[in-house]
C-alpha cells in the first residue's frame, strides 16, 4: 500500500513538472510525457524483453535482464533516431523517421489517460501493427486520440521481429529446444509484459484485448491457433483486415534457407541436423543489415516463398485455416471484419488472366479448381467499371480486386473465424466498414486501413460526417474491449450490432457507413447497419476456404 502511494505521488508530481514517472522494479524505472493537451499520458519504446541479437537471434524471447534504477527518459517517439525492427522491404512503410531498422527493437508504447493509477482496472489493448510481417512499427499506429476521448481504457503498441529476423523457421531450431515463427512469440511475451506490468500505469491484467490490423491482424489471426489455441494471457481478440498467407512446413523451407544462407556466405545446408546446427550458428554471426540487404537481393533475383508464419509442428501445428476448422482455437470473444474496398488502390490492375489466376491461387491447383476460379471471378469485365470515376479502370481490376480481398486477406479469414466461433458457441462479431478514409472519394468507399485512420487519427483533422463515424466505430470497439459487447457503451444512435450464429448462411454484419446525401436514414448521425453478407460473397469464401483449394494452395 505504501509503494503504491508513493507512486501515485511520483506520477502526479513528475506530471506537473518533467512528466510522468512509472517504476517497475527489476523492469526498470521510465519517465514519459503529458501529451493531447494534458489529457493523456505516455511512454515510449520501453523494453520489454532481452535483445534478440547474438545468440538470442531466431530464438523465442527472452526475460529483460533486471534493470538499475536509473531513471530513464522514454518521452519520445525515436530515441536514438529509430525503433523499427529490422525492415524487410520498403522503409517507406516506417513512415515518420524512416529507417533500415534495428534488431534490437523489442519495446513498447503506452498511452494511459492522465490521473490513471493503480487499482482503477483499466481495460487494455495490446496492438499489432501491419506491414505484411516485413515492415512497419509501433508508432506509426498513435492511439493518444481516441484514449484522450474514451478514458477508460489503455493502448498498448509491441514491435515485433519482422520478415526474415522473425521467420527464418530453421528446422534447425527444434534441435535447439526452440519453436519457429519468433514474430508471433513476440506478440505473445508483450502480452505476458503487459499482465505483469500493466497494474503500474492503471490497467487491469484480467482485461485485455489484443488487436491488430492486416499484417497485424494475420498475427492476431495466429494467435488465436498458436500452440493449438492455448497458453494464451488475453481475454478478447480484434482480428481487422486479416493477411493470411500460406504456411509452409518448415522442412520444405530448407532449400529456400540453404539458397539464402549462401548469399550471406553460409554454405552449410541444412539438410543434415549437423548442418542445420552450423548453419544457424553462422547466420547468427552475419550483421543485421547484410542480412536485410541481401534479403532485399534474394526476393528480387531468386524464387522465395516470403518471410511468414510457417508450420513448424510445435508453435504452428498445421495451417491456420484447418486450425479453425477443428476448433483448435483460443476461447475468447472476437470482434472481426474488414473494409468493403480492400485492395483497391494497393493492388494494380492486372490484364494477364493466366498470371492474375496463378497470384490468386497458386500454380498446383487442378484444372478442375482453376475452372471453379474462373467461374467464380470472370475475366471479361469491362475497361471502365466505374464511369463516374475519371481515371479509367483496366479490365479485370474488380477480378484482383476480388481475388486478393477475398482469398490472401480480409473478407474470407473473417468469415473463417466467425464459423469457427460460432460453431463453438463463442461471442463473435463481425463487421464490414464502408466509410471512406478522409480525402478519398466517397464514391470509392473504405479502402485498405480506412477503419484504422479512424481509431487512430485526431478527430480534429476530420470534417463533420467523419468525426461522427469516428465517434461511433470507436465507442463500438472500445466497449467491446471492456465488456466484450461493443453494444454495452454504444451511442445511444447506433445501430444494435448482433452476433453471428452457427448457422453458416446467416452471417450477420455490421456496416459502419458514413451518412451522404443519398443517405437512407438522414435523421441519423451515419448510415451504419446490419446486413447479412452477400451470398456470392459467401459462396465465394466457400471455395477459398474448401480443404481442396487448402491442399493445392497452402502447402
Amino acid at each position: 500500500m505504501l509503494f503504491a502511494l508513493l507512486l501515485t505521488a511520483s506520477l502526479t508530481s513528475a506530471a506537473t513538472t518533467t512528466g510522468p514517472v512509472v517504476d517497475l522494479g527489476a523492469a526498470g524505472k521510465y519517465l514519459g510525457v503529458v501529451q493531447n493537451n494534458g489529457t493523456v499520458h505516455s511512454w515510449k519504446a520501453i523494453p520489454y524483453a532481452a535483445p534478440p541479437v547474438g545468440d538470442l537471434r531466431f530464438k523465442a524471447p527472452r526475460p529483460l535482464p533486471a534493470q538499475n534504477s536509473t531513471l530513464k527518459d522514454v518521452s519520445q517517439d525515436f530515441p536514438g533516431q529509430q525503433t523499427a525492427c529490422v525492415q524487410f522491404g520498403t522503409t517507406d512503410f516506417v513512415g515518420v523517421n524512416a529507417g533500415p531498422g534495428l534488431e534490437d527493437c523489442l519495446k513498447l508504447w503506452i498511452w494511459a489517460p492522465a490521473g490513471a493509477k493503480e487499482g482503477d482496472n483499466l481495460a487494455v489493448q495490446v496492438y499489432t501493427h501491419g506491414g505484411g510481417y516485413q515492415n512497419s512499427q509501433s508508432p506509426n499506429n498513435d492511439f493518444s486520440d481516441w484514449v484522450r476521448q474514451d478514458k477508460n481504457f489503455i493502448a498498448v503498441n509491441a514491435n515485433y521481429r519482422l520478415g526474415l529476423l522473425g521467420f527464418w523457421n530453421s528446422v534447425g531450431s527444434p534441435d535447439e529446444g526452440e519453436d519457429g515463427n519468433a514474430g508471433l512469440l513476440d506478440g505473445r511475451f508483450a502480452v505476458e509484459w503487459v499482465v505483469k506490468h500493466i497494474s503500474k500505469f492503471g490497467g487491469d491484467p484480467k482485461n485485455i484485448a489484443v488487436s491488430g490490423q492486416s499484417g497485424g491482424g494475420g498475427a492476431i489471426m495466429n494467435q488465436l491457433v498458436l500452440y493449438d489455441g492455448t497458453g494464451y494471457s488475453f481475454q478478447k481478440a480484434i482480428p481487422r483486415s486479416i493477411q493470411r498467407s500460406g504456411a509452409v512446413k518448415i522442412a520444405d523451407l530448407t532449400a529456400r534457407n540453404d539458397a539464402f544462407a549462401k548469399f550471406v556466405n553460409c554454405t552449410d545446408s541444412a539438410a543434415t541436423k549437423t548442418g542445420a546446427a552450423k548453419q544457424l550458428q553462422c547466420m547468427r554471426a552475419v550483421s543485421a543489415e547484410a542480412i536485410r540487404l541481401a534479403a532485399l537481393d534474394f526476393a528480387a533475383t531468386a524464387t522465395e516463398m516470403g518471410w511468414l508464419p510457417s508450420v513448424d509442428g510445435r508453435s504452428l501445428t498445421d495451417q491456420p485455416v484447418r486450425l479453425f476448422r477443428n476448433g483448435k482455437i483460443a476461447k475468447v470473444p472476437v470482434l472481426t471484419g474488414h473494409v468493403t474496398n480492400e485492395l483497391a488502390r494497393l493492388a494494380a490492375p492486372q490484364s494477364n488472366f493466366t498470371q492474375l489466376v496463378d497470384s490468386a491461387v497458386g500454380t498446383l491447383i487442378t484444372p478442375a479448381l482453376r475452372a471453379q476460379f474462373e467461374q467464380i471471378y470472370p475475366a471479361a469485365i469491362p475497361g471502365n467499371i466505374f464511369p463516374m470515376i475519371q481515371t479509367p479502370r483496366k479490365a479485370h481490376f474488380l477480378h484482383r480486386q476480388w481475388s486478393f480481398s477475398d482469398y490472401n486477406q480480409m473478407k474470407c479469414s473473417s468469415s473463417m473465424i466467425v464459423h469457427a466461433y460460432s460453431e463453438a458457441n463463442l461471442v463473435n462479431f463481425q463487421f464490414m466498414f464502408d466509410a471512406p478514409q478522409p480525402g478519398f472519394p466517397v464514391y470509392e468507399a473504405a479502402t485498405h486501413s480506412s477503419d484504422n485512420y479512424f481509431l487512430q487519427n485526431a478527430t480534429a483533422t476530420m470534417n463533420a460526417t467523419e468525426v461522427l463515424v469516428a465517434h461511433e466505430w470507436r465507442a463500438y470497439v472500445s466497449s467491446f474491449i471492456r465488456h466484450n459487447d461493443p453494444n454495452v457503451e454504444k451511442l445511444s444512435t447506433a445501430p444494435l450490432w448482433r452476433q453471428s450464429s452457427n448457422d453458416y448462411r446467416y452471417e450477420p454484419q455490421l456496416v459502419i457507413a458514413e451518412r451522404i446525401g443519398a443517405s437512407a436514414n438522414l435523421s441519423a448521425p451515419t448510415n451504419s447497419g446490419m446486413q447479412l453478407k452477400d451470398i456470392a460473397e459467401w459462396d465465394r469464401c466457400v471455395f477459398h476456404l474448401s480443404e481442396d483449394v487448402i491442399q493445392h494452395t497452402l502447402q
